[in-house]
């Protein structure tokens, strides 16, 4: 009870920042002198602070956490790149490291590169000091809690499917990792930032992200990270949209993943001879050729808008969730958020269409990384020895400073 009473407080003041003692007990339920032996624990700590001054001058009772030299890692790593966060645990950002792959890059080999950087990191910060490590993951990723195997089946990615990911990270890193679904660490990055969870807290949020071919779909409901028996609920890329199509060309990543731009610009563009769009052109080229009103860039994106649409309905009608976000890898325009939602209207009911609220994400980054960061912190809260380990990174500071 009372180490549940501490992290309810820890929890409150993490979330919400500087409370009185008086706000503390009205919002955890807590006496006033419960507050006050917590919050003494906490000082004794070295990791609470005064903050604020009152009307007449005098120092108010507003406490606020004090956690320098306290971290977390936030790791990922998809098709196209790694990307390495440092937050300190009230969740600001240190340092980004952001390595974008080479078709010549062996993956084993920039997988260790990845791990350097990251034990290098640990090093300049202590790694004492760093309270975990979380992985971001592309999926299908699969989890067997009963035998511990891990799984991965990723789509037009075979070389990931057999790498060592774990076995590699953890022996140069020294430690254990926290390995989770990057789509479902966006989507609680998304549901930890929404207006939506503010005004509703049990609101059920679906978050759809693309980075190349894949399509990847994280959902929380409840406030909790939908996951399923193995873990990859949400792998809505599987889905097929055109049953008469191969695997490769008729499944909703296929169709509609960012990747599929290209491949829908590269097949009409002999109709299109004043197209400023080359056949070696990018997907950020197709976007910004959409967006300078190239007709072919223009007919592109409207082709993975209708494709996007489609695979909405069906996640509609399978999970009816309050909210969609989809991730900024897509255009973050209005135009093309109209093209979707004209095109749902004709696609489900009216009252569906009318009721869903679908929005680009405000989020102007890889939210995984964010999402990482709350997943630790999540993890931390529930460890029983989660102050020991605060305690014992403040004992090496004071000792440091004698």
């Amino acid at each position: 009870m009372q180490k549940n009473n501490r992290i309810t407080v820890f929890r409150m003041l993490l979330e919400k920042g500087p409370m009185s003692r008086t706000q503390l007990s009205a919002e955890v339920g807590l006496q006033k002198a419960t507050i006050t032996n917590i919050i003494n624990g906490f000082t004794s700590m070295g990791i609470v602070d005064v903050d604020g001054d009152s009307a007449a001058g005098r120092r108010a009772e507003k406490i606020c956490l004090k956690l320098d030299h306290l971290y977390v890692m936030s790791m990922g790593i998809t098709r196209k790149d790694f990307q390495i966060a440092l937050y300190t645990i009230d969740g600001r950002q240190l340092e980004l490291e952001h390595y974008e792959f080479h078709k010549e890059d062996v993956l084993e080999d920039t997988v260790r590169r990845m791990a350097g950087k990251a034990s290098s990191m640990l090093h300049r910060y202590g790694d004492k000091h760093v309270l975990g490590i979380c992985v971001a993951v592309p999926g299908p990723y699969m989890r067997d809690k009963r035998n511990g195997n891990e799984v991965f089946d990723v789509t037009q990615f075979p070389m990931f499917n057999q790498l060592r990911l774990r076995e590699i990270l953890e022996d140069t890193l020294g430690r254990p990792v926290t390995m989770f679904h990057d789509a479902k660490l966006s989507a609680l990055a998304e549901y930890r930032n929404a207006p939506e969870a503010r005004e509703d807290r049990n609101i059920s949020l679906m978050v759809i992200r693309s980075k190349g071919y894949g399509i990847g779909v994280g959902m929380v409901i409840n406030q909790k990270i939908v996951e399923g028996q193995l873990g990859i609920a949400g792998e809505v890329g599987y889905m097929g949209l055109n049953y008469n199509g191969d695997k490769e060309h008729s499944s909703f990543e296929a169709c509609a993943g960012t990747d599929s731009v290209v491949r829908y610009m590269r097949e009409r563009r002999y109709e299109f001879p004043h197209t400023i769009l080359k056949e070696d052109s990018s997907y950020l080229d197709v976007i910004q050729a959409y967006k300078e009103g190239d007709p072919l860039g223009g007919w592109a994106v409207s082709k993975m808008a209708w494709m996007l649409s489609y695979g909405i309905a069906n996640l509609i009608y399978t999970i009816n969730p309050d909210c969609i976000i989809i991730g900024p890898q897509y255009p973050d325009d209005e135009a093309f958020l109209g093209q979707v939602k004209g095109n749902l209207r004709t696609m489900i009911h009216p009252l569906l269409a009318e009721r869903v609220h679908i929005r680009s994400s405000k989020l102007r980054y890889d939210s995984f990384l964010l999402g990482g960061y709350y997943y630790l912190i999540e993890k931390l809260l529930k460890k029983t020895n989660f102050f020991d380990m605060i305690r014992e990174v403040m004992n090496v500071e004071e000792n440091r400073r004698v």
